[in-house]
């Protein structure tokens, strides 16, 4: 599964300074052929505007549609790998959010009722289910779907305190709890087997990366620090974020490893960056000051190793990368891929469009984002690297 945060959140962010000095890591590898695309994917009848959140390997896609001026209606959409569209049900509501979905097409979300929000699961045929909550538990939403059918997402609890949860397929709705002595804790990404969550909580005032693993309790992922936050996983539980040792020092972006061992990643400047998306083998994108005033796409490869990606001194911005460490992001104001032989490729618009941006790349290599219509919509889209 490939996913983007929602509405205004497409993807959260941990700012990153490092006093590391290390050189960047050569690109290697051999440029993909041509590319076809942008397909418009379209909007719900009636709407104005749509994007795309998420896509899995098969070219399912799910996001929104949307209406009006701000604040936009959202419905949650669906479409096929062939980029047919069709409404996700939104039980008690008319709005709606979806945010993920797995390899098997089941996405989850939330339906905006008239009095709370109420986390949805969606069927591959379509079928909404509203998840069932605890008693007293309410305001919740879903934001992750696993391969096994667990959802995870953030809640109220009966005492107004911010909690992730994890609803199982059998129904079961489970509070994961804060670190001992707190109260706030939040969700962000599930691993395909469901066995590692990720998300963020606090202690003694400041941001901690946490994790929960085979169902057992939270536990900040070690060494222990003065803050860190993780807030990507990919499908075999690898975690991407950083650590700060004091409140005016450096953070060092890192990855955590299954075992949630540490493993830090090189990064030439004092300036920040962030770090956006972690791919199936390791790789990791972000944007960062490497060289200000312009921020750069920046990419580390499963060692750790740091490459900025070209830019011509114009400032880019990478947001995703696929198995072989293909980058996807923008730059110029149009949706770009960089390949491993340094080669950056700007994806094309749609006709009488002006600008476009992409957010995800499949290991097979369909991109998704956005691109301007004619009439200055903003339309969902995908390309395809051949």
């Amino acid at each position: 599964m490939m996913r983007n945060l929602i509405a205004g959140h497409r993807r959260s962010t941990w700012s990153l300074t490092a006093a590391l000095v290390v050189l960047a890591g050569a690109m290697t590898g051999t440029a993909q052929a041509t590319t076809a695309g942008p397909v418009d994917l379209g909007t719900l009848p009636g709407d104005d505007d749509s994007t795309v959140l998420a896509v899995n390997e098969s070219g399912v896609m799910v996001g929104l549609s949307l209406a009006g001026p701000t604040p936009q209606r959202s419905r949650p959409a669906r479409w096929d790998a062939n980029g047919q569209i069709m409404a996700l049900p939104t039980p008690g509501g008319t709005e709606g959010q979806v945010g993920d979905v797995n390899s098997h097409g089941v996405s989850a979300g939330y339906v905006l009722t008239p009095t709370a929000a109420i986390p949805t699961r969606w069927d591959a045929d379509g079928t909404a289910t509203a998840l069932q909550l605890a008693p007293g538990y309410h305001n919740a939403t879903a934001w992750a779907i696993s391969d096994t059918g667990v959802v995870v997402g953030n809640w109220l609890t009966p005492d107004n305190q911010y909690h992730a949860f994890r609803w199982d397929p059998d129904g079961q709705a489970i509070d994961l709890g804060a670190l001992p002595g707190e109260t706030w804790s939040m969700v962000n990404d599930i691993s395909a087997d469901g066995s590692v969550i990720v998300g963020s909580a606090v202690r003694a005032g400041a941001g901690r990366a946490v994790r929960w693993v085979d169902g057992g309790p939270i536990t900040e992922l070690a060494p222990l620090s003065w803050s860190s936050g993780a807030h990507v996983i990919n499908k075999h539980g690898v975690i991407a974020g950083s650590k700060r040792e004091a409140s005016s020092g450096p953070a060092v972006p890192a990855t955590w490893d299954r075992n949630g061992t540490i493993h830090p990643m090189q990064w030439t400047s004092p300036h920040s960056v962030w770090v956006y998306h972690i791919g199936s083998t390791g790789y990791v994108v972000g944007s960062g000051y490497a060289n200000p005033p312009r921020r750069q796409a920046v990419l580390w490869d499963p060692a750790g190793n740091l490459t900025v990606l070209p830019d011509g001194n114009l400032g880019a911005d990478a947001e995703a990368v696929n198995a072989s460490g293909t980058a996807v992001g923008t730059f110029q104001n149009q949706a770009t891929a960089w390949f491993r032989n340094g080669e950056r490729r700007q994806l094309g618009k749609l006709p009488g469009g002006n600008r476009g941006q992409a957010y995800r790349i499949t290991d097979g290599g369909r991109v998704v984002g956005t691109a301007a219509t004619a009439t200055g919509k903003t339309h969902a889209v995908y390309w395809t690297l051949g």
